[in-house]
């Protein structure tokens, strides 16, 4: 594992277990699994730009631009579609593979 994205891999994996071990429905798991998520900064991948960017693009789909993140998050994945959260989940756990 690069120890530049220690952080970014340890919040992910904690991420990921959330979203398998929960018999919750997706969205739940995904509202579960955000504050380990925006524990990672986009700072972390600064000279990792393919990481950036999917990084950011994680963060979009959680609509996380606004001024409180983890609210605007619960907020974007409690409303979500069953295809919607899925895909997020396949991102999230697509970049986790791509830390490794």
């Amino acid at each position: 594992m690069d120890e530049i994205h220690t952080n970014a891999s340890e919040q992910f994996f904690a991420a990921i277990r959330i979203l398998a071990s929960s018999p919750d429905s997706i969205q739940t798991r995904l509202i579960d699994a955000t504050p380990r998520i925006l524990q990672v900064t986009i700072d972390e991948f600064e000279g990792a730009h393919e990481l950036k960017i999917r990084f950011a693009r994680i963060l979009d789909l959680l609509a996380v631009d606004q001024d409180d993140l983890a609210t605007a998050a619960v907020e974007t994945a409690a409303h979500m579609t069953d295809f919607e959260a899925t895909k997020l989940a396949d991102l999230i756990c697509d970049f986790f593979s791509d830390l490794e």
